[in-house]
């Protein structure tokens, strides 16, 4: 029997009331999703659940009965240059969020993403347990691991809450505004995880980062949940037969390492052809390189959703995620296995424990063109090797990334640490 508790009190019944909070109630990335895949699955299961965000339409839900309560949408730099404090502390958001829970009285505060609505919303009054999922990585003050705004950083310099190499290196943007900017929220994040009871990472990759970056967040107060696919995805049926193309998918960055892709292609056969769906602030500079090459067998597709998308991952070969970056997760890659496709991934962050290694995909060493090479050609010289792999990612996404899978183990944190909170009263 599940049980219910009231602020620091267990009570004999059956379910909970939940806030999950998010930077918006709307699908803008991966973060949005997961968040409001939780709501919806905690509903599902009998759960008095409450979504809280900034105000942003469309919703997910048309008409959203608590959008009376949201906050008003951030719009970044704008909003910066008109109220410089808000980027740094939202006080109208925690002002907000704080009427929403005394009205609400919840017994947990599931925060997702908190960009635009600052950090400082973890300091809201209440008995309710408050957990985060950390979608990003606010241990860095770059969120992006990228050391000069250029390659992974490995060697964590920005540890024990001390984030002065960020703006020594200007690793945010390599701008020193924008690196010292970053490095201020950071420290305030830091602050503000101590009102935090509870961490959920996706990957156990992300897990051990933010362990070893030493700002307050040990071993006994996170756990991973890896990220699932909703319970409809499942009705795919996979393709093992393809039309002759590699995919990518997702925003066209420099830290998704979109242009060593380009390269791979440059010196491959021209029969090897690429389809590119997405868009971003590199897509101009891509595409120049691409014509620059005479990359005819490049296709650019741009942004595609639903069924669009769906035909792309369908027909392709396999799924190439050329990251440069710390790949918290990626669901790309559950999605490429979902539609029965292998994966030709950098063997970074959180991908490896997804695609593993001549069994669902192949991995190369991140920004290395000549392996990345070697792992086209492999699957573009052995199409029974692409099947066997595909069939494996498939039935690793059936059974490792279910929603089923993803609630059991959310119920478990939620009654443990109230469990744990108890017994220490």
């Amino acid at each position: 029997m599940t049980l219910k508790y009231v602020g620091r009190e267990m009570v004999k019944e059956k379910l909970m009331k939940i806030i999950i909070v998010d930077s918006l109630f709307t699908s803008f990335g991966g973060g949005q999703k997961i968040a409001y895949a939780t709501y919806r699955i905690l509903r599902e299961n009998g759960h008095e659940v409450f979504y809280w965000a900034m105000i942003k339409e469309p919703y997910f839900i048309s008409g959203y009965e608590c959008s009376k309560y949201f906050t008003p949408y951030y719009s970044g730099i704008k909003d910066y240059l008109k109220n410089p404090i808000k980027y740094y502390i939202n006080y109208r958001a925690v002002n907000d969020l704080q009427k929403f829970v005394n009205i609400i009285k919840p017994d947990v505060i599931h925060f997702h993403s908190f960009w635009g609505l600052s950090s400082a919303i973890f300091n809201v009054k209440t008995n309710a347990y408050k957990i985060l999922t950390m979608h990003d990585a606010r241990c860095c003050p770059a969120t992006t691991f990228m050391y000069k705004n250029s390659c992974f950083c490995k060697k964590q310099y920005c540890k024990n809450g001390n984030f002065l190499p960020c703006i020594i290196n200007k690793c945010v943007e390599n701008s020193l505004e924008a690196s010292i900017r970053r490095a201020v929220v950071a420290s305030i994040d830091v602050k503000n995880f101590k009102n935090v009871d509870y961490f959920i990472t996706p990957s156990n990759a992300l897990k051990d980062y933010v362990i070893k970056s030493n700002v307050g967040i040990n071993s006994s107060n996170v756990t991973t949940i890896p990220n699932f696919l909703p319970d409809n995805t499942f009705n795919t049926i996979p393709n093992y037969r393809n039309r002759g193309y590699f995919l990518y998918l997702g925003r066209l960055s420099p830290e998704k390492g979109v242009q060593y892709l380009l390269e791979a292609l440059k010196d491959l056969p021209k029969d090897i052809k690429l389809h590119i769906v997405g868009t971003g602030s590199e897509e101009e500079s891509l595409k120049n390189y691409a014509n620059e090459h005479n990359l005819d067998n490049v296709e650019f597709l741009g942004f595609k959703t639903g069924e669009e998308l769906k035909e792309e991952y369908q027909r392709c070969i396999a799924v190439i995620v050329p990251s440069n970056w710390f790949e918290i997760f990626g669901l790309v890659n559950i999605e490429a296995f979902i539609n029965g496709k292998p994966v030709i991934a950098s063997n970074i962050g959180g991908i490896p424990e997804i695609v593993e290694h001549n069994v669902s995909g192949l991995l190369f060493e991140p920004g290395n063109v000549e392996q990345l090479k070697e792992c086209i050609l492999k699957y573009r010289n052995n199409p029974q090797l692409v099947v066997e792999h595909g069939k494996n990612g498939y039935q690793k996404a059936i059974t490792q990334y279910t929603e089923d899978r993803y609630y059991k183990a959310l119920m478990k944190v939620y009654e443990d640490v109230i469990n744990t909170s108890i017994n220490t009263y």
